[in-house]
């Protein structure tokens, strides 16, 4: 039997404790860094393998981003810029942020769950199956 939790939503953290460092200078700034990393992030959960493919995701729902996420972005970025921004990020920070961002959702969910709502402790993914790997001796995609 899985444990449940009760208390109020967790309320959300300061934006200002997960930014990155945008090494884009002041006029190379069209797009905004955070909006482009979760688009990507969005895009590569929803299937995207290359830059083209974010791209096309964006462009795709770029009207539900914008109404969802408070933005107002008149054109998804192209595929040379998503790269460009990813790109120029720090590898070694990019990794901290999110493993913070990822250590602070679980301690939210631990100390302040939502009313009525239960939490498995972990979430197992196959990561084969992600990342479309082939199964070669059946012919076919990893399952």
């Amino acid at each position: 039997m899985r444990p449940s939790w009760t208390g109020t939503a967790p309320s959300p953290r300061p934006a200002g404790r997960y930014l990155l460092p945008d090494p884009r200078r002041g006029q190379g700034r069209m797009y905004p860094l955070a909006p482009i990393l979760l688009f990507t992030v969005l895009a590569m959960l929803a299937g995207a393998r290359s830059y083209r493919q974010v791209h096309g995701f964006i462009r795709t729902h770029l009207d539900r981003l914008n109404k969802e996420f408070g933005l107002s972005l008149r054109r998804a970025p192209a595929y040379s810029s998503v790269r460009f921004i990813l790109h120029g990020l720090d590898a070694e920070e990019r990794e901290r942020v999110f493993r913070e961002h990822a250590a602070s959702l679980v301690e939210d969910t631990m100390e302040t769950p939502v009313e009525g709502a239960s939490f498995p402790p972990a979430v197992a993914i196959d990561g084969k199956t992600l990342r479309g790997s082939f199964d070669a001796f059946h012919d076919r995609k990893a399952a």
